[in-house]
């Protein structure tokens, strides 16, 4: 994303080198930008396409011990000339703030990233998470703070919402395309005979991350209540991250195998055959934890070596026995015309037994892909200014 170009109160000092330059800056950091880095990422019009913003040119084109011919700098940035070869350039200029901005040491990577927080389950409530359907679909601003609620616990709520069959596929579709699924494009949640998923029985459900058995589960859902007069149902959600934390701190043996030890789910029907291997407990490259894929009605059967099934067993059931914890679940009843909206792989989901003869239970279901809910959030937060950073 671009941002206004921050003029330093005093200049960074910069340092030629054999292969990069050095910066010192202001603040007492420092920063080693590659010549080939800086050729490559050169914005001039020659190199970089002035609308669609991607690079044209040519990596072969450019040898890796290029040098600058000369370099300069002033208040606006740094600006290169580079001698002669086979990529055609104008000139290279990087301002102070896009060269801050991609500094590539890994403390400056981290400092740059956004971690996830876990929510105490104390601090949330539905109306703090609400957005009226009519100001979500009608307005940037209320699309935005949906997206914000969901962004940063992983969990917003649309109310006022019209009790028709299929408006969560418009609500869906106001942030991006809908995400389609051996279910289709959006699905029923009712009590049924000859149910194909036990979410269309009147069961308990266990907290689960949807379509675990996908090579790429679904990434934001949509759950929208039509009808909820029956006895039970009572909808809870749960922080992977929390839980997942939680295990760390408890048992780090059981975290390791978690996260580390990928095993089978499975969805198998008349009409599909879906099976994948993954870890239930997913990590990024510094441990941080992303997200959980835990769902109890997929697992395997658990094909690892049968010395370490039992470790992994009674890991999965620390793991459930901390998701099913009182404490660490965020309890409601979804009225009709309420729709409940978060982040599959962040939050697991789960729902008391209820009663099908004591009235009708009807939710309509829909997802979207989580890479292109961020971009919409990220557009929204953008409000309008220039995407092209220099």
């Amino acid at each position: 994303m671009s941002e206004p170009n921050r003029m330093p109160r005093d200049l960074p000092r910069l340092e030629a080198g054999s292969d990069s330059i050095h910066i010192n800056w202001p603040n007492g950091r420092q920063s080693r930008h590659l010549y080939y880095w800086l050729r490559e990422n050169c914005h001039c019009s020659h190199c970089t396409h002035p609308d669609a913003w991607e690079r044209m040119l040519d990596f072969l084109a450019v040898p890796l011990t290029i040098a600058p011919a000369s370099i300069s700098s002033d208040e606006d940035g740094v600006h290169i000339q580079w001698p002669p070869h086979d990529a055609t350039c104008h000139g290279s200029h990087y301002s102070w703030t896009w060269l801050d901005l991609h500094r590539a040491e890994g403390p400056a990577r981290l400092d740059r990233k956004r971690r996830a927080r876990a929510w105490p389950t104390s601090k949330l409530d539905k109306a703090s998470l609400s957005v009226d359907y009519a100001e979500a679909m009608t307005g940037d601003a209320g699309l935005l703070r949906l997206l914000s609620h969901v962004d940063d616990t992983g969990i917003g709520f649309v109310t006022g919402m019209p009790v028709e069959e299929r408006t969560v596929m418009a609500l869906a579709e106001r942030i991006a395309f809908i995400e389609e699924s051996h279910f289709g494009r959006y699905f029923r949640v009712e009590s049924k005979p000859n149910a194909e998923n036990l979410a269309y029985t009147p069961r308990a459900l266990l907290p689960h991350n949807d379509l675990g058995s996908r090579r790429h589960p679904p990434g934001i859902q949509f759950l929208h209540c039509l009808v909820n007069d029956a006895t039970g149902g009572e909808s809870v959600l749960v922080d992977s991250i929390a839980c997942a934390d939680e295990l760390r701190r408890a048992d780090c043996a059981a975290f390791e195998l978690l996260s580390r030890c990928p095993v089978t789910f499975s969805s198998i029907a008349d009409d599909w055959h879906i099976v994948n291997r993954a870890t239930v407990i997913d990590v990024d490259e510094d441990g941080d934890i992303l997200g959980t894929r835990c769902h109890p009605a997929l697992l395997g059967p658990v094909d690892i070596e049968p010395e370490r099934q039992m470790d992994f067993y009674r890991a999965f059931r620390k793991l459930l026995e901390i998701a099913t914890s009182r404490e660490l679940q965020f309890r409601f009843r979804l009225a009709a015309g309420e729709c409940q909206v978060f982040d599959n792989h962040r939050i697991m989901h789960a729902r008391s037994a209820f009663d099908p003869a004591s009235g009708h239970r009807l939710f309509e279901g829909c997802y979207v892909c989580r890479d292109d809910f961020v971009s919409r959030l990220e557009v929204l937060r953008r409000r309008g200014r220039d995407f092209r950073a220099r």
